[in-house]
């Protein structure tokens, strides 16, 4: 406000008119003013909506004070903020949606920290704040600004605004705080309504929802009063307890208790009374409820009871059932080996339970009041479990406890705030187990280093055909490397010879789980064929399916090799025995010849030569028949061998008589040889007879082709180069007949004793049998 002034007046007629002018023009605006605050009074008092008040005040205040524009801006103090509530004369769209700062620099901080009207005659000249956007954008030059106080903190604020420059009067001021207490008090009495309201509906609903009866009993026990929640619960109507009297429902035995209750109830009223009674339903099945209620005696001296009652028929059924459960996990605890405990947050034990305390030697409750960090003083492993609990971890540990294996869990206790307060924890004993286990693990390692170890080899394979584990033996087999490099290799096309003859295989698993003693045909990583003897069984799934093959295989290859080579040796073991049998009936034939040519040999006389060398060459002949006889029983391991030392090249010379006599005249013998040969160790007679029967005999299916023969002795070396190369004698008999060519005597000269006698289809010797040298060991 302006300062008062003061001037000099004359007291002429015209001046005293103008004041008495300016005066009534107060009053009637002094006049309507308080007819615009009785207006929005008696809106208030006819409880008109407080957005309707509002805007009722702001039209008001603008008429009334004749301004272009009018405002009231709600704080909104949890963003220090105001928002345009309502207004006359902003632009469109301004009312609702502007929000201005209320920070103590603008003009609307200002004003809320006034402690009463703020009078602005000039915006753009006036320092006490720094910005009024709102007013600034729209041209206002003087404004009245009032604030709307509400209970606990201002509402907001209230104000008028001219474009043109204006000095607001005390009346104006006035006014305009009027209508803002008339708005404060419409906007509290708005907000308890609301707050009455709600709170109304809030119990309104937890009555009508809630799972409590709520009812009014009269004090003779007549219902009043029944909330709907009863049809919920008890399957009544509320207007069918209505005038009933409550022991017509409760049961019969729990009425006096019922009644008991009643009475303490109205003989104390300020003391709610507790029952718990078997109530009928509508259903006619009994549900136990749980009742609190207090008396209120009304001036009439009257006494009603306002009773909460609750259905606990379940709870109670629970309750037996977890009491029930409690009994039977004692008894399992009792009974099992497990030790349950409690540690408080010092780590003291506050519960110790269960037969595994037996193995301790303890007794339940033993420990009860005793620290853990004494008792496993001795333990750091245990120690460290309960520290590491105590600070909030859950988890389980294996620990030894005076001889005894324990595998605990621990889990921390925690109150409301989330701070650790004690532990809890269940120790089972697996002393036995961790027996097992070991003892498992150490079979476990007994199987594992057979299988590696073994001789056979052992290989585990799936259904596709590849190796999944395999054990040295089957790399060793197979040439391979390493097992890494034999599990890579596909076992149809890699491994077997026929891949036909690895699905023969799997469709025999379809009849069985067990294959044994399948020989199938497998090569090695070099190609090398082997015969391998196969068997094995399928691990099969839960459904059957076949999840892989475990298999033993058996490398037979030598087996089959030394089993043809024993048939074959029963073969020559037969011979031996047929040429046996033949020499003892050759033998017989050769006595009776030599007993007549002895006998003949008496009966010719001297004088005719001629016929005594016949005869002398007959019984040669049969001497040296017998030696072969003998032979022929050694082959047949009927006799032995008399070994003498012999000189080859005198031998040879023995038998030229007996060839040249038997030969025809055609047939040329040529002897040749080393001149210094050493002695041999051979059987004389057997040599003789091998003389006879290798050379002559032989020879004689060519005679009449007619040729030379050759025959000598020589040293013979081994072509690998003997440790004693005079270690062998020779004998060798060429021909020059025909038949063999020098390939096939080059093949019989190293395989001197497969010669055999052939004749082609004409009837000549092949001479396949001709070429036959005899080793005779050296003497030396």
């Amino acid at each position: 406000m302006s300062t008062n002034r003061f001037r000099l007046l004359r007291h002429d007629a015209a001046v005293h008119d103008a004041e008495l002018s300016r005066s009534e023009a107060q009053l009637r605006a002094t006049a309507r003013q308080q007819e615009a605050v009785a207006h929005l009074g008696q809106q208030a008092l006819a409880g008109a909506p407080v957005d309707e008040l509002i805007g009722a005040a702001v039209a008001l205040a603008s008429r009334a004070l004749e301004v272009e524009f009018a405002s009231v801006l709600e704080l909104r103090p949890e963003s220090r903020t105001l928002v345009l509530r309502a207004g006359i004369g902003w632009r469109p769209g301004s009312v609702g949606r502007t929000v201005l700062p209320a920070d103590p620099d603008s003009h609307a901080g200002y004003v809320l920290r006034s402690t009463g009207q703020v009078v602005v005659e000039d915006l753009r000249a006036d320092a006490r704040f720094g910005s009024a956007p709102l007013l600034t954008q729209h041209g206002v030059v003087s404004s009245l600004s009032v604030i709307v106080q509400g209970k606990d903190r201002p509402f907001g604020i209230l104000g008028v605004h001219t474009a043109v420059r204006r000095e607001f009067t005390v009346h104006d001021t006035h006014f305009l705080q009027a209508i803002a207490n008339v708005l404060a008090t419409a906007i509290d009495r708005g907000h308890t309504e609301d707050a009455l309201r709600r709170s109304e509906e809030h119990f309104r609903s937890l009555i009508e929802n809630a799972s409590d009866i709520v009812t009014i009993v009269g004090e003779n026990g007549v219902f009043r009063y029944a909330s709907p929640s009863v049809e919920r619960v008890l399957g009544y109507a509320p207007r069918e307890l209505l005038e009933r009297s409550a022991f017509d429902f409760v049961h019969a035995d729990d009425i006096p208790r019922v009644g008991e209750a009643l009475a303490r109830a109205i003989q104390q009223p300020a003391t709610p009374q507790t029952a718990q009674f078997r109530f009928r339903a509508q259903d006619g099945s009994w549900r136990m409820l749980e009742a609190v209620g207090q008396a209120r005696v009304e001036a009439s001296g009257f006494a009603q009871l306002i009773v909460n009652a609750r259905d606990v028929t379940e709870r109670l059924r629970q309750e037996r059932a977890l009491r029930e459960n409690k009994e039977r996990l004692r008894t399992v605890i009792s009974g099992a080996p497990l030790v349950l405990f409690a540690l408080d947050r010092h780590g003291v034990f506050t519960m110790v339970e269960g037969r595994g305390l037996d193995a301790l030697g303890l007794r339940p409750g033993l420990l009860v009041g005793r620290s853990a960090f004494e008792l496993y003083a001795d333990l750091p492993q245990a120690l460290a479990d309960v520290r590491r609990a105590l600070t909030g971890e859950t988890f389980s540990s294996t620990v030894e406890v005076f001889g005894v294996v324990f595998e605990s869990w621990y889990t921390p206790v925690r109150d409301a705030a989330g701070v650790v307060v004690g532990v809890i924890g269940v120790g089972t004993d697996i002393t036995e187990r961790r027996r097992a286990e070991e003892a498992l693990r150490r079979s476990e390692e007994s199987h594992r280093a057979l299988v590696q170890h073994a001789a056979y080899a052992i290989y585990r394979s799936s259904l596709e055909g590849r190796f999944l584990t395999v054990n040295p033996a089957l790399v060793k087999m197979l040439g391979y490397e390493s097992a890494a490099e034999l599990l890579r290799v596909d076992l149809a096309s890699e491994v077997y010879v026929d891949p036909e003859q690895r699905r023969q295989i799997l469709a025999r698993f379809d009849a069985g789980d067990i294959v044994e003693g399948v020989e199938v045909a497998w090569k090695r990583r070099s190609g090398q064929r082997i015969l391998v003897r196969l068997s094995g069984r399928a691990v099969r799934k839960a459904d059957r399916a076949i999840e892989c093959f475990e298999t033993i295989a058996e490398d037979i290859t030598d087996r089959r090799a030394l089993e043809d080579q024993l048939r074959q040796s029963q073969k020559m073991e037969a011979i031996g025995q047929l040429t046996g049998g033949i020499a003892h009936d050759f033998n017989n034939l050769l006595t009776i010849i030599l007993a007549n040519s002895q006998l003949l040999a008496k009966a010719i006389p001297p004088e005719r030569g001629e016929a005594q060398t016949d005869l002398r060459d007959v019984v040669a002949a049969a001497l040296r028949g017998r030696v072969m006889v003998q032979e022929l029983l050694g082959f047949a391991r009927r006799t032995s061998l008399d070994l003498q030392p012999v000189r080859l090249d005198e031998l040879i010379a023995d038998l030229m008589g007996f060839l040249r006599r038997i030969l025809p005249a055609d047939v040329e013998i040529v002897v040749s040889g080393d001149a210094d040969l050493p002695q041999v160790c051979a059987d004389t007679h057997a040599a003789e007879a091998r003389g006879d029967q290798r050379g002559a005999t032989h020879v004689l299916g060519d005679a009449s082709r007619g040729g030379a023969r050759l025959l000598d002795g020589e040293r013979y070396r081994d072509r690998d180069g003997p440790r004693h190369p005079d270690a062998h004698v020779r004998a060798v008999l060429h021909d020059q007949a025909h038949g063999e060519g020098n390939r096939s005597r080059a093949r019989h000269g190293v395989r001197p004793r497969q010669a055999a006698r052939r004749w082609n289809r004409r009837g000549f010797g092949t001479g396949e049998g001709n070429a036959v040298p005899d080793l005779l060991p050296s003497g030396r």
